[in-house]
């Protein structure tokens, strides 16, 4: 297992507490007009169906039973969706559990993760005994190809992508994934925003035929509920099978169940989503290029990362991202620090994430009353 120095050396010396989501406890923000833009689950928040399948559970006695430990329901409804066998997927929590869960049937290796990326990747891979490596891409925010990572030295035999990735939101293309699995004995690719982007392609199709694929599916995101951690992977029948042994089923609950049985019906609520994402990303990164002193890179999903220009300082009196961060909480907007992350260097990157078009118009005029005016 890689030494602690070196897993820290790898996330950049960085505390886990410098790149935390930036929010309020939520009794406090019950009392005020708090908007969230730290948070990158569906702005649409959960559907009406699904929160009211669970408190009817609740208040039917459900937490009394234990849950499915081995995710049967809502695999069962995942393969009829998907129409694919039950035994392709594997039902987990939060996307890092579920990497760990996956690395852990392998050998310890060297992996590769394309940075800037979540400090969870690096966390989830060195936790179950492998070495996290860094794979920068000097040239590009999008993931460096494998051979141009090898030909600078770096050595790998697995890896684990974003698609999109975070922060930097841009989709992994096909070819690039294609190099990768030839390269690699084993491909984690985590898709937990796929369904918030600007018309992103899945490779959930291509993760059941090929035994060292495993797409990774947030229903937390997907469907807007943060608060209660529900995830998937789909894998080769073969590849499932073998991490199935290494995982005891312990962290899946009700919830699992009742998101299951409503799977089905929630066609409108993705029409709904796929509309609000295709208008408001662009808006929202035209109105944020707007402001001076903010530099925004494209994004193609339902969060922008931006960066203070070094006149902010000088000009607007903003010292760096925290500064802003913090200035805006005392307004009720929660951006996300991105100061910590692995990859980012500077303290001046923070992260907007896409809400509803009234919140989005409220942050940009919020973040032009900071910024323009003079605190001196």
């Amino acid at each position: 297992m890689p030494s602690f120095n070196v897993l820290t050396d790898v996330i950049g010396g960085q505390d886990r507490a410098s790149n935390k989501d930036t929010t309020l406890p939520y009794d406090i923000r019950a009392e005020i007009d708090w908007h969230d833009f730290a948070c990158t689950a569906n702005p649409l928040g959960a559907p009406e169906r699904i929160k009211d399948a669970i408190a009817s559970a609740i208040a039917e006695g459900a937490m009394t039973f234990r849950p499915d430990k081995a995710g049967v329901h809502l695999s069962n409804n995942l393969a009829r969706y998907y129409e694919i066998s039950p035994e392709c997927f594997l039902v987990g929590t939060s996307p890092s559990a579920l990497i760990a869960d996956i690395a852990q049937a392998y050998r310890p290796c060297n992996v590769g993760i394309p940075t800037p990326a979540p400090t969870e990747y690096y966390l989830a891979v060195a936790n179950v005994g492998h070495n996290p490596v860094k794979l920068m891409n000097a040239y590009s925010l999008s993931a460096v190809e494998p051979q141009v990572a090898v030909q600078n030295g770096v050595r790998f035999e697995a890896a684990v992508l974003g698609n999109p990735s975070f922060p930097c939101a841009r989709l992994l293309s096909e070819r690039t994934l294609d190099r990768y699995i030839d390269h690699c004995n084993w491909v984690i690719v985590d898709e937990s925003s796929v369904t918030l982007t600007m018309g992103g392609d899945s490779f959930v199709t291509r993760a059941y035929k090929q035994e060292n694929l495993i797409v990774i599916r947030n229903l937390s995101e997907e469907l807007g509920m943060p608060g209660i951690p529900l995830s998937y992977a789909i894998g080769h029948p073969d590849t499932i099978k073998l991490i199935r042994q290494f995982t005891d089923g312990t962290s899946i609950g009700m919830f699992h169940e009742i998101v299951a049985q409503q799977l089905p019906y929630l066609g409108d609520y993705q029409e709904r989503t796929n509309t609000l994402i295709d208008k408001e990303i662009p808006w929202v990164q035209c109105m944020l290029s707007l402001i001076p002193g903010i530099r925004v890179f494209p994004s193609e999903a339902n969060f922008v990362m931006c960066a203070l220009e070094e006149r902010a300082a000088r000009d607007f009196g903003i010292a760096d991202a925290t500064d802003l961060v913090v200035r805006l909480q005392t307004a009720g907007f929660g951006l996300r620090d991105l100061t910590g992350i692995p990859g980012i260097e500077a303290n001046r990157y923070f992260l907007v994430c896409i809400r509803s078009h009234e919140e989005n118009e409220k942050l940009i005029q919020t973040l032009r009353s900071i910024i323009v005016e003079r605190p001196y």
